[in-house]
């Protein structure tokens, strides 16, 4: 793990020229500031998107550059059977985004929480011990979308897929997990995987960044399938799309 890093610092030295790198010290996983140079702002003119996403930014830990590419994610799948599932869904604020981008598809939107905090924590998570993020509730997701008001979801209380995966049927065409640790999503991915209609898309939303290694390393390891295209948003998002 330490020549991996010191040869990380040495290269970044030689190549980048700026800022060190680091890592978690229980991690091999090496990170840099990442300041893109790109400037066009296309959330900006998008008058649906930012009336949307005025409503929901306090529901969400999400910031509006990963909400615009969820929200446009959402948009590009009306072709693509199958409904969409987001797990960690805290308050409700990117869970009601997706649902408004496909309102008019005709396609559910299903929120799959514990609403007690993250479960699943192991050996292979740095900063995650288990039931952070708990400070939400059925009745806050439920308040936001009655609010919107947004009637194509359906709330799924429990550790997911074990305790509610029997209230989903049929193919999934888009998976945003943001469940913050490697075990639980393994376990996610594993039941969606035979559920995926090609051109699907998984979008993991913790991957790296410090703190969620485990996200980071499941995703490091799902890229090698060759039924996925994967893409590394520098915004910190791992995109996979699903070609047969």
């Amino acid at each position: 793990m330490a020549d991996n890093y010191n040869n990380a610092v040495t290269l970044a030295y030689q190549i980048i020229g700026s800022q060190e790198p680091w890592r978690h010290p229980s991690s091999n996983i090496i990170h840099h500031r990442v300041l893109p140079n790109a400037t066009f702002a296309p959330w900006l003119t998008d008058h649906e998107f930012l009336s949307c996403y005025e409503k929901i930014k306090g529901h969400s830990l999400v910031d509006h550059y990963r909400c615009y590419e969820l929200w446009t994610l959402a948009k590009q799948l009306n072709n693509v059977e199958g409904n969409i599932l987001e797990v960690g869904v805290w308050r409700g604020g990117s869970g009601a985004l997706l649902a408004q981008a496909v309102k008019d598809s005709g396609k559910q939107v299903f929120l799959a929480d514990t609403f007690s905090g993250v479960v699943k924590a192991g050996d292979r998570d740095t900063n995650y011990k288990g039931g952070e993020h708990a400070d939400t509730s059925v009745e806050i997701v439920s308040a936001l979308m009655e609010s919107l008001p947004i009637r194509n979801i359906k709330l799924l209380k429990g550790i997911f897929p074990e305790e509610t995966q029997h209230m989903i049927e049929g193919k999934i065409s888009m998976l945003h997990c943001d469940v913050d640790v490697y075990s639980s999503t393994k376990d996610i991915v594993g039941w969606c995987l035979p559920r995926l209609s090609v051109g699907s898309v998984l979008v993991f939303d913790d991957y790296g960044f410090f703190g969620c290694e485990g996200v980071t390393a499941f995703c490091e390891e799902f890229r090698k399938r060759d039924e996925f295209r994967f893409i590394h948003n520098l915004n910190g998002h791992a995109v996979f799309i699903k070609i047969a």
